[in-house]
This record gives structure tokens, C-alpha cells and sequence, in this order.
């Protein structure tokens, strides 16, 4: 049973045109940057464009087999941007800490009751 979509003759040719159009724009985000979040934030975007075309190729050949291609590619896409976010986390820092190296942070110095010097020795 083949079901006739309205306005399938110029509705799909227009969104793959600003499909590709968003997706020439997300490439320049990509290569310009200027930090790795936006770099990460630009490659799903193009992961979510990339499932949006498989849908519409599954939408207008009529092959429901493209839309378990579209299902994975958002799987592995939501798995990607969730290790992004765990390698790009701030770990123990408070919202308005600056994020340093361990080489560039200060050296804390050891509370007096647990410092084992003498207190004459102590700064």
C-alpha cells in the first residue's frame, strides 16, 4: 500500500536544499571553533542533520528499512556527545572557580592542626 504524501513534489526537494544549506553552516562552526565544546556542539548538529536526511531518503523512496540506519546513528550520536560531556566536565570546581592545569594552580598550603611541624617552624 503506497500512501501519496501532499506537497511531496516540492516540500522534500526544499528541506534537503536547507538541510544541506545548515549543514554547510555547521561545518564552517566546525572548522573555525574557537573551542572544543563548539567543535563537539557542531558535530551533533551534523549527526542530527545526517539523521534527519536518512529519514527523508527513508520518507521519499518509501524504504522504512532507512529509519533503523536513522535509530543507530542517534544512538551512537547520543553516546558520543555524553563522553564528550564527561571528558569536558569541571570536576570538584565551583560554578565560578577558573578551570587550571594542575602545573598552574597554587600550592595549597597543609592546616596548622595537620601540619606535623613545630608551630615556631610554621609560616
Amino acid at each position: 500500500m503506497m500512501i501519496e504524501i501532499a506537497g511531496a513534489a516540492w516540500v522534500l526537494p526544499l528541506t534537503f536544499a536547507l538541510q544541506g544549506i545548515s549543514a554547510v553552516l555547521i561545518l564552517t562552526r566546525l572548522v573555525r571553533g574557537p573551542r572544543a565544546t563548539d567543535r563537539v556542539v557542531a558535530i551533533d548538529a551534523l549527526t542530527m542533520i545526517g539523521i534527519g536526511v536518512i529519514a527523508l531518503l527513508a520518507l521519499a523512496a518509501a524504504q522504512p528499512m532507512l529509519l533503523d540506519a536513522a535509530v543507530v546513528l542517534a544512538l551512537v550520536s547520543f553516546l558520543s556527545t555524553t563522553a564528550f560531556i564527561l571528558m569536558f566536565r569541571r570536576r570538584g570546581r565551583g560554578p565560578d572557580e577558573a578551570v587550571a592545569w594542575p602545573d598552574e594552580r597554587p600550592a595549597a598550603s597543609a592546616p596548622a592542626a595537620l601540619d606535623p611541624r613545630p608551630l615556631e617552624d610554621q609560616p
